[in-house]
């Protein structure tokens, strides 16, 4: 019974394996794909979320700035000289003039140095309050370089308690004293405005907060007080006082929900702006798509697995019938390429390897060489032993050449009779020379009796060729230079190694070889 049919069983597990091992392929590709979907899903929302807050900083930062402007127009403007000295009118006109006004901003006050107004942007006749107690002026009082503050959110006690902020710059006296604070109310319905509108998801937040972690406006929504008491956890402040934007995923000290916080610092005023959206909203949209590819996919490897156990009983029938035809196939091959006396490449072999290692030569410009092996005296020996005898010898030579040719590229073949070839790949003279010289030797070695050889016993005569193919020759130059050196090696006395001249100055090496060789040595003169 032949190999392939007793390999049958092995042959069909293998491919009943590799199915299955395809079906797992396909279950592993769907995993990398949804994994892939859920992190672009995650960069969608991070893209979206980032975009979402450079809008909001703009608007929050065109706004705080314009009033800004106005609270240093008002502060510039108190310490003209001379002021203190005009009517009401004219230095309410002469504060106030750059004053801002909108929707959502309040009175602009000046406040003396012991928390009392001495000027209102509404009003000639400033109220009669006591803001001493405020934050913001107790900042500005013990600090001298604080610069732009933002407060705590409060109810304002000007506007009936409407839910405020207050934006404030200290006034230095000529000396640098502390002479007073000039302050504008914000009110927090503004940042309710702007964040009513957008969608976050389902438990979102959007959080206005100062630098220090004190919040001022959030969706959804806060009273003030509650505000003023919420500062946002350690881990928030770290990330912003390291870089001014960023992202990062963290559990909100609000409502303990795992979030993708953006947050980005406000210009260069002490406001962060964090956008925080829910890591399940981000990925509810995901988890359904990913749903259904797993069922698509669970029923895709069933039916693979289900084909491969049908595929593996059809190939068992398949290669029962297939065996004895790859068997003879294979038969046919060795036969056609393989010498039926001596067991080496045959003619057709050697052809075909020729033209292969020419055209590879040509393309890699490296040498190929030829050697053209005659068994000396051949017919005598025939005529004496037998062709029985003469069969043995050619076998025996044969086997020497193969013995000699090393290296796996190389080709040992019977050219035909009692001739035989060696083709050299990469080889230039000089080692084709070697090579040959190693054959001639074994051959001679082995000690066949020969009565009528030039040395008594088993000699082959060879020629050597070797050059550099180019491109539009003929490889049949090759072997002509080869039977050359061939014929003046048998013409010179036989048993010994003769390289084509021509040919060592074409493989770049004139003057190497002076001559024809003799037995057992490498030259001598022609």
């Amino acid at each position: 019974m032949p190999d392939s049919v007793r390999e049958q069983p092995v042959m069909l597990r293998w491919l009943t394996v590799f199915s299955i091992l395809v079906a797992i392929g396909i279950l592993v590709v769907g995993v990398f794909v949804m994994a892939d979907m859920r992190r672009d899903t995650w960069r969608q929302a991070a893209i979206a979320a980032e975009n979402l807050a450079v809008v909001l900083n703009q608007e929050v930062a065109r706004n705080i700035a314009l009033y800004d402007l106005s609270i240093q127009g008002a502060r510039d403007a108190v310490l003209l000289p001379g002021l203190e000295n005009v009517s009401a009118d004219i230095r309410q006109t002469a504060i106030f003039d750059r004053a801002a006004t909108a929707e959502y901003l309040g009175s602009l006050l000046v406040l003396r140095t012991d928390g009392t107004i001495s000027a209102d942007s509404t009003s000639t006749d400033p109220h009669q309050l006591y803001l001493g107690d405020r934050d913001y002026f107790i900042v500005h009082r013990d600090k001298p370089d604080v610069g732009l503050f933002i407060s705590k959110p409060f109810m304002s006690r000007l506007r009936g308690g409407d839910p405020s902020v207050a934006i404030s710059r200290r006034i230095d006296g000529p000396d640098g004293a502390f002479a007073g604070v000039v302050v504008g109310t914000l009110r927090l319905a503004y940042f309710e405005s702007i964040f009513k509108d957008l969608n976050i998801g389902t438990r979102g937040s959007i959080t206005l907060m100062r630098t220090d972690g004190q919040m001022i406006a959030r969706k959804p929504a806060a009273t003030p007080d509650q505000l003023a008491r919420i500062y946002v956890n350690s881990s928030v402040i770290e990330h912003v006082q390291n870089e001014p934007t960023g992202q990062y995923t963290g559990t909100s000290v609000v409502d303990q929900v795992e979030r993708l916080f953006t947050f980005q610092q406000i210009g260069t005023l002490p406001l962060v702006l964090n956008l925080a959206i829910s890591t399940e909203a981000i990925y509810a949209p995901w988890r359904k798509k990913a749903a259904v590819l797993g069922t698509m996919m669970g029923l895709l490897f069933a039916g693979n697995v289900g084909l491969s156990v049908l595929f593996r009983s059809e190939m068992r029938h398949r290669l029962v019938a297939e065996a004895g035809l790859r068997a003879a196939a294979a038969e046919l091959s060795i036969i056609a390429t393989t010498d039926a006396l001596t067991g080496i490449s045959n003619r057709r072999a050697f052809d075909s390897a020729l033209n292969r290692a020419w055209r590879r030569a040509i393309r890699t410009q490296r040498p190929l060489a030829l050697l053209m092996i005659d068994a000396d005296c051949f017919k005598l020996f025939n005529d004496r032993f037998g062709h029985p005898a003469g069969d043995v010898a050619l076998r025996r030579v044969a086997a020497c050449i193969q013995q000699c040719i090393r290296r796996p590229d190389d080709l040992a073949s019977r050219y035909g009779g009692e001739e035989f070839v060696a083709l050299l790949t990469d080889t230039e003279a000089e080692g084709a020379m070697r090579t040959a010289e190693r054959i001639r030797s074994t051959v001679t070695a082995m000690g066949l009796p020969h009565p009528g050889g030039p040395a008594g016993t088993m000699s082959v005569s060879v020629g050597v060729a070797a050059l550099y193919p180019q491109t539009g020759e003929s490889q049949s130059r090759l072997i002509a230079q080869a039977d050359s050196a061939l014929f003046e090696a048998k013409r010179a006395g036989r048993n010994r190694v003769v390289l084509e001249q021509d040919d060592a100055v074409a493989a770049g090496l004139p003057g190497l070889w002076s001559g024809r060789s003799v037995p057992g040595s490498r030259s001598a003169s022609s």
